[in-house]
């Protein structure tokens, strides 16, 4: 399969997305509705696990992308938590219960498995950035600002006797 180019056709990104649908369609039930707080706590964690994965795509960097897909993990688990809490306060039945927590567990997987394969040699995102440690950053202007070579890290002792300078006697007199 080629590349998604847009978010929706990430196929866990559609499965969110249906299961936010059948999780609203859930709330709007009488004895639901009754537990208002309940209702747009776990519409708004279900609706987050998209929102972010599309977010995250939409950032352009495989880092940030990564750093999404761990905020939908957590709205995902979230979710759950609030058809636990469904479950047991009698709004939602056993089977839709387990329909519902199964098919969050199924995102989960199929989350899972794609940042797997971002992070497998080879793969990733379009546009990701290569990283650069702070350290590296740091020398890199030293280096442009000094005009001078980053000094080796460790020195042996033929090294220094090797890389030893002559005094220099042109400084002036102080």
């Amino acid at each position: 399969m080629a590349a998604a180019r847009v978010f929706t056709d990430l196929m866990f990104w559609q499965k969110a997305r249906f299961w936010s649908k059948s999780i609203f369609e859930q709330t709007q039930g009488t004895a639901f509705r009754q537990d208002r707080r309940l209702v747009e706590q776990i519409n708004d964690s279900s609706e987050s696990v998209m929102a972010n994965i599309a977010e995250g795509f939409g950032r352009g960097t495989q880092g940030e992308f990564v750093q999404f897909l761990g905020y939908s993990l957590g709205s995902l688990n979230e979710t759950q938590s609030h058809l636990c809490s469904a479950y047991d306060r009698g709004f939602i039945t056993k089977t839709e219960f387990a329909r519902l927590f199964k098919d969050g567990t199924e995102i989960r997987k199929m989350t899972v498995a794609f940042l797997k394969s971002m992070v497998l040699h080879g793969s990733g995102v379009k546009h990701q950035r290569p990283y650069r440690s702070w350290t590296d950053q740091v020398w890199e202007s030293y280096e442009r600002l000094t005009g001078n070579k980053r000094p080796p890290l460790f020195e042996t002792e033929t090294s220094k006797a090797s890389s030893a300078k002559p005094p220099i006697d042109d400084f002036p007199p102080v």
